[in-house]
Order: structure tokens, then sequence, then C-alpha cells
């Protein structure tokens, strides 16, 4: 695989962290509501009978593992036991030997989950974050400039009031990948996806021209102007020529540094 290839793959997996994150995983890290007075109680409970060998953090000793990587805790605060799974590990000789009641072991619960919580805050998020971080002036020069992109786009053409219809976090998307969708404001008019074209000159020297539906080896397909599916055999004298529409959006990823993206994206949402 080329250093080209390499760059382009390492983008979208970047992009695929930053800007969508899966719900199931979602639903893995997100935080899980904490009554804090439970917690704090919890907290006392833990200092007394845990923390000598546990630390007072719960991240564990040298006498004692970090109960924040917990299976058993993690399940607890996912589930929202409230602790009714943690009593017998808690009084399973010869290390533990506590005989905590339902309302102590909930109490400890809450505070193993705050304390979950605590280190995911810093850490992902149900939403995208930080996406209007870049300069929207610095954008606007390199829309205009090092980016060609006012080429094919133009502020008071067809991005005239962009940033009315698609979210900080699409904009972004929809920057690096314009093909994809997004999550919409609500506005009516956002300009459809493009497709590619197509122009088949058969042996004769007769074309054919239409919006690709597939290529492959053997054959194309396409649909003419008139609005009919045609499928061509790739025989020999056969020329297909393909016109992507978001060609100059590919060249960029080979290009553009993230600064470039964020300001962008920054400058894209005074678009509206």
């Amino acid at each position: 695989m080329d250093s080209g290839c390499v760059r382009f793959l390492a983008r979208v997996l970047l992009l695929a962290l930053l800007v969508v994150v899966p719900s199931r995983v979602r639903g893995q890290i997100q935080s899980i509501p904490v009554d804090q007075g439970a917690a704090d109680r919890g907290a006392q409970a833990f200092a007394e009978s845990c923390s000598q060998c546990h630390g007072a953090d719960a991240r564990g000793t040298s006498t004692g593992p970090d109960l924040i990587r917990s299976l058993a805790v993690l399940h607890d605060r996912a589930q929202q036991l409230h602790g009714s799974e943690l009593a017998p590990l808690l009084n399973k000789p010869p290390d533990h030997n506590f005989n905590f009641s339902a309302d102590q072991l909930a109490d400890l619960s809450q505070f193993f989950t705050r304390a979950v919580n605590g280190i995911l805050r810093s850490g992902y998020s149900n939403q995208p974050t930080q996406m209007l971080s870049g300069d929207a002036k610095a954008g606007e020069a390199y829309f205009n400039g090092a980016g060609g992109c006012n080429k094919c786009h133009s502020p008071t053409g067809d991005l005239a009031g962009i940033a009315t219809h698609y979210e900080p976090a699409t904009l972004q998307q929809k920057l690096v990948f314009p093909q994809t969708g997004g999550r919409g404001r609500g506005a009516a008019g956002a300009p459809p996806p493009q497709k590619s074209q197509v122009t088949v000159t058969l042996a004769s020297g007769k074309t054919v021209t239409g919006t690709l539906v597939r290529v492959d080896d053997f054959n194309v397909t396409l649909l003419d102007p008139n609005g009919d599916r045609q499928t061509l055999a790739r025989s020999a004298g056969v020329k297909v020529e393909v016109t992507d529409p978001y060609a100059a959006h590919a060249a960029l990823l080979d290009t553009y540094t993230d600064a470039d993206i964020h300001d962008l994206t920054a400058y894209l949402e005074t678009l509206k």
C-alpha cells in the first residue's frame, strides 16, 4: 500500500472517531446519573474499609487492584445494579470479610459510579465537541487561496446559507466527505448530493452519456438523460470516462491539515 493510501485511511479513521461515535459505544461510555449524597456516604465507607489496599481514589495500590477498571464495578455501573452483585465479592475470605447492608452497598455503588464518570469527563462524549475551534478568517483565506474551494463553490451561490441547513459536525463531515449525509438543522433547501457522470465512447465512435450507476471491469451502467437505465459492455475499443464531482475533495485529503479542516468548518458556520 503506497503512502497516499495510508494517509487517506488514517484520516478516514480519525474522522470516524472524531465525528461519528457508534450509538452502542455511546451507551457504554456515557455518564450515569449519580445520587451525590449516596456517593459521599459510599466514599466514607470506602475510605474506612477499602482505601488501605485499593487507594483513596480506588485506582489501586501495590497490595490491591484498580477498582475503576474492575469488571464487576463496571458491570454494576452500566446496569445500575446499585451494588446488588457486589456483596459476594466483599464477603469472600481471606481478603474480604465485609457484611455491608443493602443500603451501604448501594452507597458504594454510587461512589464507584461517580469515580468512573469522573475519568470519562475529559474523554468520550455523546456529542461531537470543539467543532468550531478553528479560525473562521483563516478558513476563508484557505477557501479562496490554497484550498482552491472557490473554483467550484461560492459563499453567495451554492453555499449561501449552508450553515442554516447543517450542524457544525455535519458541515465538517461534508467538507471532507461531501457525498455523505449527517444531522441537519431543519431548514429546507439543502443542496442534494451530486452524482458522478459518465461518458461511454463505443468502438463505433458513438457516445452515450448519463449518471453513473455502476462500473466494473466488465460493464458500465448509467441513467441516460431520459432516465432510462442502460448497461454497456466494456469490450475492446470501448472508452469509459467518469467525472467525479467530488474529486477535488478527495485530492485535498492528501494536502490539508487538521487545522485547515477546523478553520474551514468555522468559516462555513458563518455562512447563514
